[in-house]
C-alpha cells in the first residue's frame, strides 16, 4: 500500500486536465456530514474518524474487507466538499469510493497523472491513464454473470 495522496474528484471533463485549471471546477460532493454518510453506508467496518478543528479536515482509517483505508476531506468556502485525498487505499477500494460518491476521476498530483482504479497492478494500485481520463461506466469492466 504505498500510493501517494491521490484526490478523487467529480467534475466536467470539458474543463481539460485538473492539473491546468486556473480556477476550480469541480462538482460539490455534498456537506461533510453526507460525504461521511455514504462513505460509512459502503465501507463493510467501521473506519476511525476524526476532526481537526483548526483546519476543518476530516480524516477516516482502517480496513475495509481487509483492505486499508486512509483518506481525508473538508468542506470548501461555500460549505460542500469538493474532493476525497486517499493516502492509502487499493484500486477496489478506490473503485467503491468513487461509486459510493458517483465520482468521476482519480488524479495523482505527485506524478501529474490521471489514474484508472480497474486496472492495477499486480499489488492492487491503479494503472496511469492515458490523458484526462473519465470513469464512466463505459470504461468499467464487463462482470462475468455466469
Amino acid at each position: 500500500m504505498k500510493n501517494a495522496e491521490l484526490m478523487l474528484f467529480r467534475a466536467s471533463p470539458e474543463f481539460g486536465p485538473f492539473n491546468g485549471w486556473e480556477v476550480p471546477h469541480f462538482d460539490p460532493l455534498g456537506t461533510v456530514a453526507l460525504v461521511t454518510m455514504a462513505i460509512r453506508n459502503r465501507c463493510a467496518e467501521p473506519l476511525r474518524w476524526s476532526r481537526y478543528a483548526e483546519s476543518g479536515w476530516i480524516f477516516a482509517e482502517g480496513h475495509d474487507d481487509g483492505r486499508t483505508i486512509d483518506l481525508m476531506f473538508r468542506a470548501a468556502s461555500h460549505g460542500e466538499v469538493e474532493y476525497l485525498v486517499v493516502r492509502k487505499a487499493d484500486g477496489p477500494t478506490l473503485v467503491k469510493l468513487l461509486e459510493a460518491l458517483e465520482l468521476n476521476f482519480v488524479f495523482d498530483p505527485v506524478r501529474n497523472k490521471y489514474l484508472d482504479p480497474y486496472r492495477c497492478d499486480a499489488g492492487g494500485q491503479p494503472l496511469v491513464a492515458k490523458g484526462v481520463y473519465e470513469l464512466t461506466v463505459e470504461r468499467r469492466p464487463a462482470l462475468d454473470r455466469s
